[in-house]
């Protein structure tokens, strides 16, 4: 129920954004802060009975917050559901969120596929922390992508997924 929940509240805010009547360009230092560590905290323990509001409050704070900018990457990360929709949601949103704390701890960085990576990292870190939980909660794409994170090659494997998609 609270995955559908949350479904609910993303898309509405995905709506919303072109809508949105008081949109920032920057947030106070506060924000900032908060979106760090709520950040961390949905990585290192995805699973905690406080995310929903964690997470509601992360998707608001981008949705109005236009000089951060998160993009899906690695459209595989859709396929999640049909191996186990248990965390699916949970891991695919993750990569948004840690894309956004990446951006404000790294303002100078500004290459789309670094960032990409570094949200990738986050749902990796998510994952490594449900499967401590959940030892059969496996997912074959992001156990390939642990090994390529291991290997120093997960920013490869973003940007050939970013040319694929430029090509189709």
């Amino acid at each position: 129920m609270a995955r559908n929940r949350l479904a609910v509240l993303l898309v509405l805010a995905a709506v919303s954004l072109p809508c949105a009547a008081k949109m920032r360009t920057f947030s106070c230092p506060e924000e900032r802060a908060r979106v760090l560590d709520y950040t961390r905290s949905l990585e290192d323990h995805p699973l905690a009975k406080d995310n929903l509001a964690k997470r509601m409050w992360l998707t608001e704070w981008i949705v109005n917050t236009p000089s951060v900018k998160v993009e899906v990457c690695c459209k595989e990360l859709q396929s999640l559901d049909a191996v186990n929709n248990t965390y699916s949601q949970q891991l695919r949103i993750q990569a948004m969120y840690s894309q956004a704390a990446f951006q404000l701890e790294h303002p100078e960085v500004t290459d789309t596929a670094t960032i990409q990576a570094a949200g990738l990292a986050g749902t990796l870190r998510a994952y490594r922390a449900i499967l401590r939980f959940d030892p059969s909660a496996k997912y074959p794409l992001l156990d390939d992508l642990l090994s390529l994170e291991k290997q120093g090659k997960l920013q490869k494997y973003v940007q050939r997924q970013s040319s694929k998609g430029i090509e189709d």
